[in-house]
């Protein structure tokens, strides 16, 4: 007996029109959700770049003026007690910076360490309606007293 039937291996290889569509859509999906992502990465470093240059450079600036402090109360001459120090990287951007000592309960003596605050301001401009932006630092040292009287 024998029997007779139909062979199925018979079938062209390769795509129906179907599935390259199918496939073209998805692909064209896929790219497009890139592309936005890409766009909108792109948008966030491009608003991010004013904060981080203001953040390097204050970080700098506030270095170098410490590290003028650590000359003991010649420290004074870049980062005096009380005053508003301040300055122009460029055009778009500026520092102020000041020193305060922290109260305590009793007097200091001249010559005897005390705490000094120092808060650094860095400003920059947006160039948009939003103005100009700051970003504050704030650190504290041990500084020699000078004696003389605060106001």
């Amino acid at each position: 007996m024998r029997v007779v039937g139909t062979d199925c291996r018979h079938r062209e290889a390769g795509f129906t029109l179907l599935e390259v569509l199918v496939a073209t859509v998805v692909l064209g999906t896929a790219v497009a959700a890139l592309f936005s992502l890409l766009s909108g990465s792109l948008s966030n470093a491009r608003r991010l770049q004013g904060p981080e240059q203001a953040i390097l450079l204050a970080h700098s600036q506030l270095n170098a003026l410490l590290a003028a402090s650590e000359q003991g109360r010649a420290a004074e001459s870049a980062l005096p007690l009380d005053q508003r120090v301040q300055g122009r990287w460029n055009d778009q951007f500026r520092w102020e910076a000041q020193a305060r000592k922290v109260p305590t309960s009793r007097p200091s003596a001249p010559g005897e360490t005390i705490l000094v605050r120092i808060e650094f301001d860095a400003y920059w401009n947006t160039g948009t309606e939003a103005g100009e932006k700051q970003l504050s630092l704030e650190t504290y040292q041990l500084w020699q007293d000078s004696g003389r009287v605060t106001p």
